[in-house]
């Protein structure tokens, strides 16, 4: 009996075959013969793997890996984030800078992809110091691999601004000079750019309204159902009540889910979660506790917005959504993709949703690099002109092959990069 795949895996292969597939539509070895530029965009640039040993406060050592995959620079430095998570394993963070490759690619910024990771013991919890010494231990792995040339790391799931503060100390303590665009995601008062932390959130909904705007679908009163209720899902929610008039029903995160069907106050249930955490979901009493599959509820829109393959093929044939909206990487399964689309459930897909975040590190890096600050309502204006920008071409991608809005991204990412790697040729 053939041992079962690890999650990391099964991420890894679907990304892979997703790639493979949708590569053959371009059909890249007619047009670039002998260049093996598939081969050149899946197998990594560089994979970099160390041993941080974080002393905790009680003087005890914790002996952790930490990762770096630098996927492919063909259009410009390596970009990705770094995520701290139990789940963390190698081919997970591959999957991951792939991912990067394409998306930096589909909204047209120049950089390439790349992601880091450090696996977490389960269930343990750092405190702040040893929070810190682990930022500055991960920058001590990589301090000649990173860098605003070269691969420029920003947050991920359980990293924020405060860690990559910490980063950027530290990557300036080995440098000398103080190089604020090598890291995004930063404090405002360090370099940070406006609308850096709300940007995943508040893209995704830009990409929703382009798509409503383009398909004739009226936003206004339509429900929607919220997985994930960290910095993705909490400023996506905020932003499709606030402005497109969506009413967020359900909310849920590893503790369980609550539900309003008239709407949930996504403000005050933000302001209660940033009080008491995640774990106080549960209590917010604004909502009540329901053991309902966040996958499955009767909603119009469903909003994905935590770990990767959280959607899996079982779920499909109950799910009442019209629309799926990818907040997280790679939430749904490739099976679950494939019956969702048979099902004719329309998915708009993570390269194209969820990369505002990677836009708006871009604009810090602009902004870094020029000594430029630029205010929130000139950011959110540029960042919705380029989800508008991307979903355009993608659109017209998918009208021109008869394929799906992911498959439309990936071709024209894909198509990009081969021409860039060409380009630049053998390396």
């Amino acid at each position: 009996m053939a041992p079962e795949l690890k999650p990391g895996k099964i991420f890894l292969n679907s990304v892979n075959t997703m790639l493979t597939q949708t590569a053959e539509l371009l059909d890249l070895d007619t047009r670039f013969p002998q260049q093996h530029l598939l081969e050149r965009i899946i197998i990594p640039d560089r994979i970099i793997s160390f041993r941080i040993s974080l002393q905790r406060d009680d003087g005890s050592i914790d002996v952790l890996t930490a990762y770096r995959v630098q996927n492919n620079n063909f259009r410009g430095p390596y970009k990705g984030g770094i995520r701290w998570h139990s789940s963390v394993d190698l081919d997970e963070v591959r999957a991951l800078a792939a991912l990067m490759t394409v998306k930096t690619a589909v909204v047209g910024v120049p950089l390439g992809g790349s992601k880091g990771g450090v696996v977490l013991p389960q269930g343990t919890r750092y405190s702040k110091p040893e929070r810190e010494r682990l930022a500055r231990k991960y920058v001590n792995g990589l301090v000649n691999d990173v860098g605003p040339k070269k691969d420029i790391p920003a947050p991920d799931v359980n990293t924020n601004s405060q860690v990559m503060a910490w980063m950027a100390d530290q990557y300036s303590r080995f440098t000398g000079e103080t190089i604020t665009a090598a890291f995004t995601g930063k404090p405002l008062i360090m370099g940070g750019s406006q609308g850096r932390t709300e940007a995943t959130g508040f893209g995704s909904i830009m990409v929703l309204k382009r798509h409503a705007i383009k398909n004739d679908i009226e936003l206004r009163g339509k429900t929607m159902a919220v997985q994930g209720f960290g910095n993705v899902g909490s400023h996506a929610a905020l932003k499709a009540t606030r402005d497109e008039g969506i009413k967020v029903t359900h909310v849920s995160n590893e503790t369980g889910c609550i539900t309003n069907p008239e709407g949930l106050d996504i403000p005050k249930l933000i302001e209660w979660i940033t009080k008491e955490g995640q774990k106080g979901l549960l209590s917010f009493p604004g909502g009540k506790v329901t053991p309902d599959n966040i996958f499955t509820v009767d909603v119009d829109i469903l909003l994905p917005a935590a770990l990767e393959n959280s959607v899996k093929a079982e779920y499909v044939k109950d799910i009442k959504a019209s629309l799926i909206l990818e907040g997280a990487n790679g939430p749904l399964t490739s099976e679950a993709d494939e019956l969702a689309n048979k099902a004719g459930i329309t998915v708009l897909p993570d390269v194209l949703v969820n990369a505002g975040g990677v836009t708006v590190s871009y604009f810090e890096m602009v902004q870094n690099e020029n000594q430029d600050r630029w205010s929130l309502q000139y950011v959110l204006e540029r960042l919705q002109g380029i989800m508008f920008d991307a979903y355009d071409r993608i659109y017209d991608n998918a009208k021109k092959y008869k394929c799906s809005l992911r498959k439309a991204a990936i071709l024209s990412a894909l198509n990009d990069i081969a021409v860039a790697c060409d380009m630049r040729g053998v390396q």
